[in-house]
């Protein structure tokens, strides 16, 4: 029956205590219907707190037992329905608060597409989202959502990435650009090779991450257990102390429910709960309260390079062009040989050259150089594209004057440069990088700015790589040329100094993810491992929402201070109207069921809180 659930159930409790309380005040005699509500409305906290002393815990339910059982043994029923009242409160805002997380899971449920368009041999059909397989080209038409993680080969949409970035701005992608699956196609028509399906896709991912980030409880959260482990025997020798010297049964049963506690109990998962809502609206998985405790106190950010600070995919950095070709003709000629190659540097590449050539058609002929490059023919034109080796494996003479040059372009621009052949005439070449992310610096400035007071690139990069990205970001701290071990050793030293946030995206930084004291992955194009490792995930792989994060730790932190001081407050209060004999037990419950209410509205700030700004 519904009514035995919450929060049916507590709704009827408090329907029916208050009634028992007006029938009570107007009608003494009906005073034992009064006595059932009461008991009846105390069965699950009994019970709670039975199972927490088998288990050898002192809870918070066991505290507040122990005001019932003192408000029964002293007749003072009016205080036990009180209580009852303020424990039925407390219960209905714990459910909305479990709402909230399971409202969540729902909504990311509704943006799974159940069926999805397969192209194979030509040949289009209807498929279930669940039978898509890794390899499979979907098309993806304008309105529908993305129904896997792919990669565009073909055609240009706009893409209304909310859903995972939390921004609402329409995002361009063409061939070569990654999707993520849940993504709304607000226009245009593409096709999408499926490469993460089923529950590796990003969708099924932040649903698996939002039900683990249910199960945590932050060390704040434990506060109000720990906190009543050492209260009650507190509160237990003070009634002692004050019956000793008064006498007075009736002002050690006030001070026994003063000193009822559950408001705390409710306030700090509240300010949790709101955080971590929060920052799901902005496309951040926390994957519990404790991830706060962390990034609210941090002193010192270590950060991965490639693919965090990085893109982790190569662009085209710098083009030259024989004086023979003209720019449209090389792009096209670029386009044709990297169109079936799945090499990072083709899609790059290919990402390049449709913004240059509209159609690209398909070679007739593909041959792939491992390691070196690829060729193709179309018509009575070979390409070939690819580093200095492919000059060698597909027989292109060359002067000796050549060689030389390629030795210095190679010295001057690294070993992602890629040379263009027509017909076995060199026609140019391409220089490919991986470029810090647009958000990067003004992230690291933001992180400053808070007060963060060491932040370090970690890399498995050369030095002179090392030191040119961290120039460009104004990072003054560095290390290259590490390993996994390596990470895990320094992250090691820095722990033993510092509150130590780490941000990661690949299997390698998965172990000083785990070991840092809070660890952050990019969600997006990080892997499994280091999603699983991690205590935060960026579902949008935008760093600007770390120094975000670092503020709504900081709001939480308050807020839960807040609660502390208005529970003491209130409290030094409460013991004076009893000790002043002010307060009898009947006051003293509804005093503290009046200021139970004020921590958790507290609390409530932080859902009525728009929005978070950086200090960028």
């Amino acid at each position: 029956m519904n009514i035995l659930k919450t929060p049916h159930r507590d709704y009827f409790i408090i329907a029916s205590t208050l009634i028992a309380l007006a029938l009570d005040f107007l009608l003494p005699r009906t005073q034992i219907f009064l006595i059932v509500v009461a008991i009846a409305g105390s069965l699950e906290t009994a019970w709670n707190a039975i199972e927490s002393l088998i288990g050898r815990k002192i809870s918070i339910d066991t505290f507040n037992i122990f005001a019932l059982v003192v408000s029964f043994a002293t007749s003072e029923f009016q205080s036990a329905a009180f209580i009852v009242l303020m424990l039925s409160v407390a219960s209905i805002l714990n459910w909305r608060t479990a709402s909230r997380s399971k409202e969540a899971v729902k909504e990311l449920l509704k943006l799974k597409p159940l069926v999805a368009l397969l192209e194979e041999n030509g040949v289009t059909k209807e498929i279930s989202a669940k039978n898509i397989k890794k390899g499979d080209t979907l098309i993806v038409k304008s309105g529908a959502r993305i129904p896997c993680d792919g990669i565009v080969v073909f055609g240009n949409a706009l893409l209304n990435e909310s859903s995972v970035s939390g921004e609402s701005a329409l995002i361009q992608k063409v061939p070569g650009d990654i999707v993520a699956s849940g993504t709304l196609n607000e226009e245009g028509v593409i096709k999408v090779r499926a490469s993460f399906v089923g529950k590796d896709s990003t969708i099924e991912r932040m649903i698996a991450l939002v039900r683990e980030a249910q199960k945590h409880k932050s060390r704040t959260e434990k506060l109000a257990d720990k906190f009543a482990t050492f209260f009650l025997p507190f509160v237990i020798v003070s009634g002692a102390l004050t019956y000793y010297l008064t006498r007075n049964a009736s002002m050690t049963a006030a001070l026994f429910l003063i000193a009822c506690a559950d408001d705390i109990a409710v306030a700090i998962p509240l300010a949790m709960s709101a955080a971590i809502g929060k920052a799901a609206k902005r496309g951040v998985i926390v994957k519990g309260g404790q991830s706060f405790d962390a990034l609210g106190k941090m002193t010192a950010l270590v950060i991965d390079k490639t693919g965090t600070l990085t893109y982790g995919t190569l662009s085209v950095e710098k083009i030259s062009i024989q004086p023979h070709i003209n720019e449209e003709g090389f792009w096209r000629a670029l386009g044709i040989a990297e169109k079936f190659s799945e090499h990072p540097i083709a899609r790059a590449v290919m990402h390049e050259a449709t913004k240059h050539i509209k159609d690209i058609p398909d070679p007739e002929r593909f041959i792939l150089y491992k390691g070196s490059g690829v060729s193709a023919i179309l018509g009575s034109d070979e390409i070939i594209v690819g580093s200095e080796r492919i000059i060698e494996e597909a027989r292109i003479p060359i002067s000796q004057d050549f060689k030389d040059n390629i030795a210095l372009q190679k010295e001057t621009y690294g070993k992602t440069t890629s040379f263009v052949f027509i017909n076995n005439v060199y026609t140019g070449f391409i220089v490919l990088a991986d470029i810090p992310r647009s958000e990067a610096k003004e992230s690291v400035a933001g992180l400053k700015k808070l007060g963060i007071g060491r932040i370090i690139m970690f890399t498995g990069d050369n030095v002179a790589t090392a030191a040119y990205i961290a120039s460009q970001l104004g990072i003054e701290e560095f290390r290259a040329s590490m390993t996994p071990e390596q990470k895990l050793r320094e992250l090691e030293t820095l722990t033993r100094q510092h509150v130590v946030g780490m941000v990661g995206d690949g299997i390698n930084d998965a172990p000083a993810l785990s070991r840092a004291h809070v660890g952050i992955a990019m969600g997006n194009t990080g892997t499994a491992v280091a999603v699983e490792s991690a205590d935060i995930v960026i579902l949008s792989d935008d760093l600007s929402r770390i120094p975000e994060m670092v503020i709504l730790a900081r709001s939480v932190q308050s807020v839960v201070r807040g609660d502390i001081v208005i529970w003491l407050i209130t409290n030094a209060l409460g013991f004076w109207l009893v000790l002043s004999g002010i307060a009898g037990p009947a006051l003293a419950a509804f005093y503290n069921f009046i200021t139970d209410f004020l921590p958790p509205l507290n609390s409530a700030r932080l859902f009525r809180k728009k929005n978070i700004h950086t200090c960028g």
